[in-house]
Order: structure tokens, then sequence, then C-alpha cells
């Protein structure tokens, strides 16, 4: 395996054999081994990350001799089709699926220098953020990084802890990311609770065939605040930083990865301050009768300061008052509130091919979390912990059918003083899914999953979520699709049992919330111009019933608000989604957009969903002229329609502007780069100023 244009060997390469089970990486030497392939005539794929994807066809296998294939890939900075896997829980070309998917490379997180995977995510179609709380295409609002309705995964393993259902974004360091995978809509059918609203799968990176130690090193500083009334800490600095280092080799069949860092920040603001630090390992070993075992880990500990609100409102970008002292709490009591986390996430993965054309994958899994010493509680703090284990088949019954079979056990063990004490909970979820290639252009997709989740001492949950889609080329670069999907969500332990308050919060339980329900239907279309020009079409709708949302007390005043989790009798979320890119002047010249429509709805009350901008748009042009790189990134949403707390305070138009300059010098990155250039003040949750203009410089590379 070379390159087209300079002849070297290329590493790393995804060779597919379709319709089997077997497939292969290249070495050092861009060669690749595939054994125990039965005789015959086969349709290899070729794919690696900056590389047009290939099919090689009539490659023929005979008993006893070795075939030698000889490819070479042409290069594609931009990529516009890479692959995916998360849809359907295995390897599948983005033009395949019936899903609407987004996947985010490497190569764009480091081009923009993100130091946290959500700040890499915001720029990706139908993403938005609530401070940490993730939301795809409206699904979820407001909830304080607790039961998302975004299923988080890393390499296609949950990590929700199992108290709050929340996610961590520092839950490893950014460098080990090869992808992530982004599937909108329910994606109950096969990955169960939390998935009602889409999936985000995060896909560490391999451990590479020759030894390399890599790094990235950051730091920035903020601006002054736009008025001089809210500066909080005259005459200092506020800095933060960040250092990641790794290594990464394969030893004969053992392949070894190691990555750490630490991230610090003063903060922008009063009680903004943090400090971080994460550590991860990945094994890899690969037995001569072709099965693989992985284990990885990665630990978090997390200290960071917690800011509440503002004392009072203020006026985005006005100049007509005077600006009220805003980087205050609400109460002076509630000044130095400290949330201290250790997060422990690890897995053990097992695959095996039983023949040609089936495959057993075993996954085990624990992620442990513990918080202490926060909101001046006083009393012993528990780890949460989720158990999960996975039993998976896929088989070729036919050629023109895959079929995925298995089920999912999962225990979440809960104790602390916010919950009430000792609670367990499990799931048990069968699934089956069929992919049926009617014709060379025309595949269907149909499946089913069961969940069945229990609360001990508390309620029993139980749904059937089926799931059929379509994939349909009347051309080979136009692509339809349509999907209908049931989703379905537990309540998690927090939102059930959860009860404490900070300040003039009282967040309240609720034992008696059900599980909420979706379906989940888009159709939509993709159309490409060759490799320099895309277009994608998604129209879609979800409709609920039971919708969880947090809701606060209607007796509530400025010094006490009380907050509880609701059912909403039914909410529907629909809208449209459009998303573009190019590459032009021989990939010197990049743009990436999208633009999305939202009319979320509370049918019950017949008022908009809380926390949800009607309009989202994102624009990234990109120029390369040598080894310089500059990128921008704009970020708009509109007015939030609707909040919870403070209705009455002013809301404006989010507009943020990122620019970054890059230098390639050999192994060497260089970048300098400013976040909310414009330095515009917005809010998103209530008496919440976003971000500060800061400045950033890092260097990057590997040796």
């Amino acid at each position: 395996m070379t390159d087209s244009e300079t002849g070297e060997p290329l590493v790393a390469v995804n060779v597919e054999v379709l319709g089997t089970v077997f497939g292969a990486s290249t070495n050092l030497e861009g060669r690749f081994l595939i054994k125990y392939v039965p005789q015959g005539l086969y349709t290899l794929r070729i794919t690696m990350i900056g590389y047009q994807p290939q099919k090689i066809a009539h490659v023929k296998v005979v008993v006893g001799e070795v075939n030698i294939v000889n490819i070479s890939m042409n290069e594609t900075p931009i990529s516009l089709n890479p692959i995916i896997v998360t849809a359907d829980k295995r390897a599948q070309s983005l033009q395949d699926s019936p899903n609407s998917i987004s996947v985010l490379l490497l190569s764009e997180i480091k081009s923009r220098n993100n130091l946290r995977l959500d700040e890499a995510l915001e720029m990706v179609p139908g993403i938005y953020f609530m401070k940490e709380d993730i939301s795809i295409r409206g699904s979820t609002g407001y909830r304080s990084n607790s039961a998302n309705r975004v299923l988080v995964m890393v390499d296609g393993i949950p990590v929700m802890t199992s108290d709050i259902g929340g996610i961590n974004w520092d839950v490893l360091p950014i460098l080990d990311i090869d992808r992530v995978e982004v599937v909108k809509g329910a994606g109950s059918a096969l990955w169960g609770s939390y998935a009602i609203g889409g999936v985000v799968n995060i896909i560490t990176k391999k451990p590479t065939p020759d030894g390399v130690f890599y790094f990235r090193f950051t730091g920035g500083i903020y601006d002054d605040p736009s008025e001089k009334e809210w500066i909080w800490a005259p005459g200092r600095t506020l800095s933060y930083n960040r250092s990641e280092i790794g290594y990464s080799k394969q030893f004969g069949n053992l392949g070894l990865r190691l990555s750490a860092s630490r991230y610090e920040s003063a903060g922008d603001r009063q009680d903004g301050n943090f400090q971080k630090w994460n550590i991860s390992g990945k094994l890899n070993y690969r037995f001569a009768d072709a099965s693989e075992m992985t284990l990885y880990a990665s630990w978090l500990r997390d200290h960071t300061a917690i800011f509440v609100q503002w004392r009072s409102p203020f006026k985005p970008d006005s100049t007509d008052v005077e600006p009220p002292q805003l980087f205050q709490p609400l109460r002076p009591d509630e000044e130095g509130n400290l949330l201290r986390l250790s997060w422990l996430n690890t897995y053990l993965k097992y695959t095996r091919p039983l023949s040609s054309k089936s495959n057993l994958k075993i996954r085990l899994s624990l992620l442990r979390s513990i918080m202490g010493n926060q909101f001046r509680v006083s009393g012993d703090f528990f780890p949460a912990n989720g158990i999960g284990a996975e039993l998976q088949f896929d088989w070729i019954p036919h050629p023109d059918h895959f079929v995925t079979f298995g089920s999912e056990l999962k225990f979440n063990l809960v104790d602390g003083v916010f919950f009430g004490g000792k609670h367990t909970e499990y799931f048990v979820s069968p699934y089956l899914q069929d992919e049926w290639r009617v014709f060379s252009n025309l595949r269907i997709t149909a499946g089913f999953r069961f969940d069945r989740n229990e609360l001990l001492d508390g309620p029993v949950e139980k749904q059937l979520s089926p799931r059929f889609g379509i994939n349909y080329k009347p051309l080979s670069e136009f692509i339809i699709r349509g999907s209908a999907g049931r989703g379905f969500r537990a309540p998690t332990v927090a939102e059930r049992t959860i009860n404490f308050d900070t300040g003039n919060f009282v967040v309240v339980p609720n034992p008696n919330l059900k599980a909420e329900s979706s379906w989940s239907y888009e159709v939509g279309f993709r159309k490409l111009f060759g490799n320099n020009l895309f277009f994608d079409v998604g129209v879609f709708q979800n409709d609920y019933k039971n919708f969880i949302e947090a809701k606060p007390d209607i007796g509530q005043t400025e010094t006490q608000i009380v907050v509880g989790f609701e059912n909403v009798a039914e909410a529907r979320i629909r809208g449209i989604e459009v998303a573009t890119g190019a590459r032009l002047w021989h990939n010197r010249l990049g743009f990436q957009g999208s633009v999305t429509w939202l009319d979320p709805k509370n049918l019950e009350r017949n008022e908009t969903l809380a926390y949800r901008p009607p309009w989202i748009a994102k624009i990234s042009p990109i120029i390369r002229i040598g080894p310089v790189e500059m990128r921008m990134d704009y970020r708009y949403a509109s007015r939030l329609e609707r909040v919870e707390i403070y209705s009455q305070d002013q809301r404006v138009d989010q507009h943020e502007l990122n620019l970054r300059m890059l230098y390639h010098l050999k192994k060497l990155t260089f970048v300098v780069g400013s976040n909310n250039v414009l330095n515009y003040n917005y809010t998103q949750v209530e008496r919440n100023l976003g971000e500060i203009r800061n400045f950033m410089v890092s260097v990057q590379g590997q040796i």
C-alpha cells in the first residue's frame, strides 16, 4: 500500500474483505496479511483517513497460495466520505447508512487546537451545547450535565455515569482520539437508554507499528471583560494551560498506547478555576487465529470550582445602562464551592471470527465515579459504579444479508447523601438487526431492541424499540435515505432521588417519574460532486411521550428557586438540517458549513421547549498555502425563545468567532489563535456569561 504521489508505504490502512468478517491493517512497510480466507473471488475495501477510499474487485484466493495485491492511494486532506461504525454496530461506509451521520476527525480537532472534546463537537452540524449539556437537534435542553438524551461512548462502550447520567468531556486526552462519530435520531433500537436523542461514539487510536512519542503544549490568557465594572480580579492576568504527552508502539502482536494530560485554568470569572489530570492506556493483542483482545483504561481527577450565577441580570452589549457587578455569586456563602471528582473508565473487548461468515464480540466494562466535598455537604461520599457486559454476534447468512444480534446487561450501583442512600438499578437488553441488500443500489435495514429496566425497590420499565431504514442510490453519487425508530430512556437515579441545595437553588426528588419514549422519523439525501463537494439535507421529526424536563416550582422567588424533574405528557421536535463541504484549488481551499432549524414544542402546554435555539448555523473556511494554514470558525445561535428561571432577563443571539493560524514544520505544528475574537457578550443559561475573549499559542507534534 503506497501513496500515489510519493510512492512511500502507508501505515495503518484498513483493508476489509467484503462479504466476510475478515480484515487487516498495513504495517511499517505498507504490507498486510489476511489469513483463513476461503477459496473464491472477493472484493477488498481500502480506507484510510486522509485518503480516497477504494474497492478492488475480483481478488482471487486459492488455497495454498499467497495473493499479492498492489494498491496506491490518493491523498484527500479534507475527508468528505469517511468510514463510520456506530450506526449499525459494524464498519460501514457513510454512503450505505440509512442514518444521518457526521464524522469529526482528529485532524480537524488539532487544526482548531481544541482543548476539550465538547469544544470540537460544537462545530458538528446539529449539535448545540448548554454549558456541558450536549443536544443533538434539540433533544436536550439545560440539565446541569445530568440525564442527557445523547449516549456518549468510547469505542462503543457507554461512558455515562451511573448516578446522574452525565458525561465528563475530559474523559480522555484529546490526542488519543482517532475520530468521533455522531449518529442523529433515536438510536435505542441498537444502543438502548440514553440514545433517545442520538449517539456520540469516540473512537480511540490504535497503537502505531513504529514507536512514536507525541505531544501538545498549549498556553493562553483571558482578555479583560468588555465592561470595566465586570473585572473581578484587577491587576491579575488570568491564564490557562494544557499539556499532553503520549507514546505508542507495536511489539510483535502486542500493541501499546499510553497518554497523560494536565489541564489548568484560573478561569475568566470568580469561581471558574479548575485543575484536571488524566492518564489513559490501551493494550491490544492479536492472536494467531485472527482473534483480538483490547484492554483500555482511563483515569481522571477533576477539581473544579462551581460558579452558580450572578447577583443580578445584565443587558448584553448594552451601553445605555451602567452594567451591574456581575462576577459576584448570588450569595456570599456560595463562594468557594468545589467539585472534586475521580473517574475510572475501563473495558475489555474480545473479537473472534467463528468462520468467514460469522464473528463473536464480547465486551466487559466498568465506569466508576466518585464526587466528594462539594457544595459544603457533610457526610460520606461513595463511588457510583456502572458495570456492563455485552455479547454480540455478526453473521452473513447470505451475500445480501448482514445480521447483528446480541444482548447487553448493565448494573448501576449508587450510594451517597445526595441520593438518599443506596440504590441498585439494572438493564437487560436483547437486540436483533438485519441489513438486506435488495439490489446493488437499495439497502433495507430492520431490527428491534427490548429494554427492561428495574430500580430495585422501585418501578420496572419495559419497551420494545423497533427500527426501519432505507438507503437508495438512484445515481452513483446521489443517496436517498429514510429512517424510523422508537426511542427509550429510563429516568436516572439522580432524576428520581436527588435532593440537595446550593445557595438559593433547591433540587427535589421525584420517585414517580416514568420512562420517556419517542418515535423518530427522517428523510434526507446526500449529493456528491466528485471528490470536491457535497450537500446533505435532512428533514426530521421526533415525537415524545412522558418527556422528562427540569421544571422550577411556580412559587419560586429571587431568594429560593426549587427545581424538580417532571414528565411532560407530549412533546415534539421537528426541523430541517443542511450541511455542505468543499475542497478546491488542489486542496488549498476548504469549506464546511451547516444550518439547522428547530421547532421544539411542549404539546401539553402549547409552548416552546426551553433552552433550544430555533436556528443554529456554523461556517468553517480554511486556506492552506505551503506550510501555512489559516482557519476561521463561526457559530451562530438565535435568541432562546424560552428559559425556565429568569424569563424577564434580556436574551440575545449568540455570535462566536474563533481564528487560528498554523505553521507546519516537518513533524511540528505551531498554532496561534483567539477564541471569541469579537468579545461578544451573550448568555445561554441565565446570568452566566459565555466565555470572554482569550488568546492562545500551542506547539504539537511527534518524534
